[in-house]
């Protein structure tokens, strides 16, 4: 291993040890496999996830945390992949703006954009969504962002026109009760359109209490209850992105076009 260059991963984190594996640790695992030569590390950018961790006896650093700890060890060159979906607050405020002010510690620090960064990658990235999921016959599919709390994610609008302009049964909601679209909007759509059957999935990297409380739970607030009790019938699919292989390849794939540009 040449310890002079890093892939440094970044996630929010998850509590979940069962999530965390099957998610963040097997992309940063693909990515390992993908890039023999490189030191590969994660850093959480959620001070909270982090905090709770380290009680547990996990220890996970920040994004500046990380980059000094692979300065201390005389790594020269990194490569930043966020796992973040969307260029989003978490990524600009938590990602994009620590590791540019460390860029002057190293030789060289390129700092990847969240997957659904650019709008021409939306129609691929959500037909390889689609196609690990079993849809079948006429349902409709639901996909569950997280959506941002203090400003508005466009990039939810975004998906959902492109899916709208092919005809791809789909509707996008978050689950931040401050930004949409919400549980309503999704529900007039389905509504609008005659739906009977309904498969829910994650549109969200790693799995825990969003997926299995919030999304797929049996208390009357999850969005599985609210549309049962609004008369459809409801499938779910509780595999988080990063559970599926297409999704970490593509992890795989930004990076090695970003050790391949002119950055």
């Amino acid at each position: 291993m040449n310890g002079k260059k890093a892939i440094l991963f970044v996630s929010f984190g998850v509590a979940s040890a069962s999530a965390r594996h099957a998610s963040l640790d097997a992309c940063a695992e693909a990515i390992r496999h993908a890039f023999p030569d490189y030191l590969v590390c994660q850093a959480y950018t959620s001070q909270f996830m982090r905090k709770r961790l380290r009680a547990e006896g996990v220890l996970v650093p920040s994004v500046e945390e990380a980059l000094e700890d692979l300065r201390q060890r005389g790594v020269e060159r990194v490569v930043l992949q966020p796992s973040h979906l969307t260029p989003g607050e978490e990524y600009t405020q938590k990602v994009w703006l620590p590791a540019s002010a460390c860029q002057p510690l190293f030789a060289e620090l390129r700092i990847g954009s969240p997957l659904f960064a650019e709008e021409k990658r939306d129609e691929e990235l959500l037909r390889i969504i689609l196609q690990s999921l079993d849809c079948r016959g006429t349902e409709q599919v639901v996909l569950l962002g997280h959506g941002s709390p203090h400003q508005h994610n466009p990039i939810y609008e975004r998906l959902q026109r492109m899916a709208d302009d092919r005809n791809i049964p789909v509707h996008i909601g978050v689950l931040e009760p401050s930004d949409w679209p919400g549980f309503r909007e999704v529900l007039n759509r389905l509504q609008q359109r005659g739906a009977e059957a309904v498969l829910l999935a994650p549109l969200l990297l790693a799995g825990g209490v969003h997926v299995y409380r919030d999304m797929a739970g049996n208390e009357p607030a999850s969005w599985k209850s609210r549309l049962l009790a609004a008369g459809f019938s409801v499938r779910t699919d509780l595999h988080a992105l990063g559970e599926r292989a297409a999704i970490r390849e593509q992890f795989v794939r930004s990076i090695r076009a970003l050790l391949a540009s002119d950055k």
